[in-house]
């Protein structure tokens, strides 16, 4: 991938908010130092944490999804910005049964945790058991796999139901392979009774027992994470010696960007915000999220939501092109639900349009003379934008329409719980991915699932076709024919969902001139630290 100064590179989870912990920083065991000779070469990371823990078992957030990737060795992973295709990692090749149910991986001989001690099939079905049966919030992704060895270097994992995607979920940190007797002998456990005996967490965040480039040097989940290259690391060496990943809000990120020189990233600053960046700087970005509005099927909830000419209307009236141009750089009109950064995506093509001549007739066939609906939305800035800038210009596209918004701003926290109870009529949020299979997003928003629900979506208010569109996806074992199954399913779900998919947005990675592979992913790892080098 080239590389433009100032120019965004394209490559290709739920509502997001930041969590603060404060905590006493700890010093990790490890140690690390000067992997590549001469005088150390630091690589500095900033980013508003968004961190619990650094165990692999339970990491969710972005913050320790980045850090854990570096000290966590997967079977497999994505390169860049890749996130289509798993490549190998500790498993030199695997093997897919022809029923999407078993794989088998080949683990690649000479690996070694960072104390030097060999990994075998025994660590991988302590890790990936320990994963699932610790039920932390990354657990969901293997709750139907089981994994056993047929030796030391050969790995069977096998999902109850047919499930292609196995390679990408196992690409995800929280499948990264620890040292099972170190864990062991720190209060880790596998066994189904793991999620009231394991009581490795403690240990696990403040030592890496991992074989990946990096060790954990410090750790203060309010301050900074220090990384110090393995010394016993059995792969290409990181070019730096040292990163540390630094707590800072995004406008201080934004300061001290424009005043940085070299070896510098910043993870937080897209949209708008990339506005007044030096022309030195680089950025990468991928469109991973998407923002989308949510109206209520249930007449019992709005007689004027649930209409099905209303939700048609709605969708002419809108002005997609002038909804993308708040969002700034990087940002494109809505499609599909599934963001471009993922394989399924509608093809640009395919973004909505406006007509507003053709809202209006919608209204009148419909019997509606300018309906109101009340529109919620969380009063929050999210990925440099503030949410209600989006509100008021929907509400405006609206307005021309003949139809009335009336603006109900809402603390985070009043949203969610009226959205999750099933009482909005008409709402506005981003999601993004929690891993990159965008046909999860069926086990959500089709008809009778858990986000559809909210909404009041159910199967018998939904179109057939929409329910048979989704389940052609899931039938399907193919990878490139799921995705095209996928594009169908939008494309339906555009014609009748409660949906309406208004814009889809970057995430960033700015970096100084000096540096290269430092490329946005839509893994969940953000950027990949140890890929990342001077020119």
């Amino acid at each position: 991938m080239s590389v433009s100064p100032r120019r965004l590179r394209a490559g290709a989870l739920a509502l997001a908010t930041l969590a603060i912990i404060s905590t006493t920083a700890c010093t990790a065991g490890g140690g690390g130092g000067n992997a590549n000779g001469g005088a150390a070469t630091t690589l500095t990371v900033n980013t508003s944490f968004v961190l619990k823990t650094l165990d692999p078992g339970r990491v969710y957030e972005a913050t320790g999804l980045t850090a854990v990737h570096a000290l966590y060795d997967t079977l497999v992973t994505f390169e860049g910005s890749d996130v289509g295709t798993p490549v190998p990692a500790l498993a030199e090749s695997y093997e897919a049964s022809a029923d999407a149910t078993t794989f088998t991986f080949k683990l690649r001989s000479g690996v070694t945790f960072s104390d030097g001690s060999p990994l075998t099939a025994d660590d991988v079905v302590f890790s990936l058991n320990r994963l699932k049966n610790i039920k932390g919030s990354p657990a969901v992704t293997v709750s139907e796999l089981s994994v056993s060895k047929t030796d030391d270097s050969t790995v069977v994992v096998t999902s109850a139901t047919p499930n292609p995607n196995v390679p990408v979920v196992l690409a995800m940190p929280s499948t990264g392979v620890i040292n099972a007797k170190v864990a062991q002998e720190n209060g880790a456990k596998d066994g189904e009774d793991a999620a009231q005996g394991d009581t490795a967490q403690q240990y696990l965040d403040t030592n890496s027992i991992g074989s990946g480039p990096y060790v954990l040097k410090s750790y203060d989940p309010s301050a900074q994470v220090v990384l110090e290259a393995n010394p016993n690391y059995w792969g290409d060496k990181p070019q730096f010696d040292r990163v540390v990943l630094r707590n800072m809000d995004v406008q201080t990120q934004k300061l001290t960007m424009q005043r940085a020189e070299a070896a510098e990233i910043s993870l937080d600053i897209s949209g708008k915000l990339l506005d007044g960046l030096p022309e030195s700087l680089q950025t990468s970005g991928v469109q991973d999220t998407v923002y989308f509005l949510f109206l209520n099927a249930d007449p019992a909830v709005s007689a004027v939501t649930s209409n099905a000419k209303f939700n048609q209307a709605l969708r002419a009236a809108i002005d997609y092109q002038g909804i993308a141009a708040l969002y700034g750089e990087g940002a494109a009109p809505g499609a599909g639900l599934v963001a471009p950064a993922f394989p399924g995506t509608l093809p640009e093509g395919e973004a909505s349009t406006r007509d507003v001549a053709k809202a209006k007739a919608l209204l009148a066939e419909a019997g509606l003379d300018n309906p109101t609906v009340t529109f919620n939305y969380p009063a929050i800035t999210y990925k440099g934008v503030d949410l209600g800038t989006v509100a008021t210009k929907v509400q405006g596209d609206a307005a021309e329409a003949g139809i009335t918004l009336e603006l109900n701003p809402q603390p985070l926290t009043t949203f969610l719980d009226e959205m999750r109870g099933g009482k909005s009529p008409l709402g506005f949020t981003p999601q993004s991915l929690n891993y990159p299979v965008a046909d999860s997003l069926i086990n959500n928003m089709a008809p009778g699932q858990a986000t559809a629900l909210r909404s009041g979506w159910t199967v018998q208010r939904a179109d057939p076709a929409v329910v048979a569109a989704g389940e052609q996806v899931t039938e399907t074992l193919d990878l490139a024919a799921r995705a095209t199954a996928m594009q169908e399913w939008q494309r339906l779900m555009n014609q009748s969902s409660p949906y309406i998919v208004l814009a889809s947005n970057s995430s960033t990675v700015v970096a100084t001139a000096d540096l290269t592979g430092a490329d946005y992913s839509a893994a969940g790892w953000q950027v990949d630290v140890a890929a990342v080098g001077r020119r």
